[in-house]
């Protein structure tokens, strides 16, 4: 189950990007995107229709929150969230040194 909701390639990185606090949708996109796209294999752009739908099943697991203001919407780690960051940065280091 774990890696149903934390795998793939998107999810991982819009965690981790949250791991600090809270990030509007765009700002949170530019940081995901420069984490993990190859900018010369324009298939692996994130669109903000994909972004959108990793972000709600997020919600859905209950793992971040949405907060809309007048302007903007923020999304943040809930504590849920922020209790598999140390397992993301563990899966990432794991990754980085075997793979």
């Amino acid at each position: 189950m774990a890696l149903r909701v934390l795998g793939g390639k998107w999810r991982g990185s819009i965690m981790y990007q949250l791991k600090d606090g809270p990030l509007r949708f765009n700002h949170l996109k530019i940081r995901v995107q420069d984490a993990v796209v190859d900018y010369d294999d324009a298939d692996n752009i994130l669109s903000n229709k994909l972004l959108s739908l990793h972000l709600s099943e997020l919600c859905d697991f209950g793992l971040i929150s949405k907060t809309s203001y007048d302007s903007h919407a923020e999304y943040g780690l809930t504590p849920k969230g922020q209790s598999s960051i140390p397992i993301l940065l563990d899966l990432f280091d794991r990754g980085a040194t075997h793979f």
